[in-house]
């Protein structure tokens, strides 16, 4: 496909780089999406900055879900919802005068580290991004697991019965924080980690609440999908190894039988993997 421009919107910040087919990033930029007036307007800004206007095509990733046959994002909570009517392909190719290929921001990063990360040589890879809220992505075979919409929105998937039950409340690093508040710990996230690595006091007892969370979560996917590659990123999934260590043992105690022995992998590729994941996207939607 050559070169193209990879976009990762986040609620913070656009960040986009320009990639060689091979996932290769040749320069990179970065916005505040406080310093754009409009998803256009910044997007333009950044072509200028990573030399990208004679790239002809623009791979979009949005944080949130994305409907693939229409092309646009129909949900999208953490975003500012005054961007939410420019997140189509139709009103980006508009504005940017370039072929504009629309994602779910979790799919383009299960690309990047099935491709190159951590998911290298699966044939089926399940992606998990464990960070302010919880988000996924799988490959099978080089293709991109979605429908009508972009799916795995595990993040509002049920671990019990009770609206709080719901994944990214027990599972996040959002949860994280509100647990040890709960606790009366008065901390940020890394260092609570930290002391959970390096005793068993408080904060471990809080960080395994979300970590059994996480793992009950991983399991459910290891039951429905049969992988053979489960990779966690995210801020959260790879803060310190006693978070993988922590939902490895109940991921241990829940998977099937028949997958004992599946490892969770670390993601390798960090905040790149979506940047990086976008040289491949249009093949792995034009097989699905």
């Amino acid at each position: 496909m050559g070169e193209v421009l990879a976009v990762d919107l986040g609620g913070t910040n656009f960040r986009m780089a320009r990639v060689s087919s091979e996932g290769e990033i040749l320069k990179r930029a970065v916005l505040s999406t406080k310093e754009a007036t409009s998803v256009g307007e910044g997007l333009e800004r950044l072509v200028s900055l990573v030399d990208g206007t004679e790239v002809p095509t623009l791979v979009f990733g949005a944080p949130g879900v994305v409907d693939y046959t229409k092309g646009h994002v129909v949900y999208a909570p953490n975003l500012d919802q005054e961007f939410l009517s420019e997140l189509s392909v139709s009103a980006l190719q508009a504005e940017l005068n370039k072929k504009v290929i629309l994602v779910n921001d979790a799919d383009m990063a299960a690309l990047g580290e099935s491709e190159l990360g951590a998911g290298r040589g699966g044939v089926t890879v399940v992606f998990v991004t464990c960070s302010t809220g919880v988000g996924a992505g799988v490959i099978h075979a080089g293709r991109l697991l979605r429908g009508h919409f972009s799916t795995m929105e595990v993040g509002h998937t049920r671990l019990g019965l009770e609206a709080m039950d719901e994944a990214e409340s027990l599972a996040s690093g959002t949860a994280l924080a509100r647990m040890a508040k709960e606790a009366g710990l008065v901390t940020d996230n890394p260092t609570l980690v930290k002391s959970a690595a390096a005793n068993a006091g408080i904060e471990r007892e809080v960080l395994s609440r979300v970590t059994e969370a996480l793992g009950i979560l991983l399991s459910n996917l290891a039951w429905l999908l049969a992988p053979d590659k489960i990779v966690v990123g995210g801020g959260l999934g790879l803060s310190d190894p006693v978070v993988m260590e922590l939902t490895q043992q109940v991921f241990d105690r829940s998977v099937p039988k028949y997958l004992a022995g599946l490892r969770l992998s670390p993601a390798q590729l960090g905040d790149d993997a979506g940047l990086r994941g976008a040289a491949f996207v249009e093949a792995a939607l034009a097989t699905t």
